[in-house]
């Protein structure tokens, strides 16, 4: 009688643990889910954009573009593809685009919606902003899990313009480098696109 009661004993004690564990572990993932929440909310896109252009203004990098521009739809259209070294006032000439497309989109977060995807298998997680009301059409901003500093940035911009559909969509890679890439579209034709990447490095 003193085993059995012994044995239901710790029957008790275990059960009391498990659902302590369990609702620790529900209270851990719920405070994780608000944070990123406030995060993705108030967090400054045009500041991380601002902040990496005076972190490249402020040191002596070899910055280099590599452009290419193609015409027409099929693959023997033609191509132009160049590479050459910019000053820090091109770089930040070229930059400022992107940071204004930011700015416009903090001033008009009320016009987009927030979505917000963990992945653990590379301890980060994505925000995502939609809107169907503005030309800014997508934002991307992959931030590391623990230090909330941002890994990339995708913007995406597509506009109208008589019958052409003009699409933009930048890309910006914490520390290395930027992308711009524009194309126009009529119907399902491609009449015109350009891709412009801009990278800084460290001199030798």
């Amino acid at each position: 009688m003193k085993l059995l009661s012994s044995f239901y004993g710790w029957v008790v004690i275990l059960t009391f643990i498990g659902l302590v564990s369990c609702k620790s572990k529900t209270n851990s993932l719920r405070e994780k889910k608000t944070a990123l929440s406030d995060t993705a909310k108030f967090y400054p896109i045009e500041k991380f954009i601002q902040d990496e252009i005076q972190y490249v203004d402020l040191r002596d990098f070899i910055i280099t573009e590599t452009k290419l521009q193609e015409s027409g739809d099929t693959v023997l259209a033609k191509n132009i593809n160049s590479t050459k070294q910019l000053t820090k006032d091109e770089f930040i000439s070229a930059a400022t685009e992107i940071n204004n497309s930011a700015v416009w989109f903090s001033k008009n977060k009320h016009l987009y919606k927030e979505t917000v995807f963990q992945d653990l298998g590379t301890e980060s997680y994505t925000i995502n902003y939609h809107s169907e009301k503005a030309d800014i059409k997508n934002i991307n901003l992959l931030l590391h899990e623990q230090t909330n500093l941002p890994k990339r940035l995708f913007i995406r911009v597509i506009s109208k313009e008589e019958e052409n559909i003009i699409t933009v969509q930048y890309s910006w890679t914490a520390g290395k480098q930027l992308t711009i890439a524009k194309s126009i579209n009529k119907g399902k034709t491609l009449i015109w696109q350009s891709s412009h990447t801009i990278q800084w490095k460290k001199r030798p």
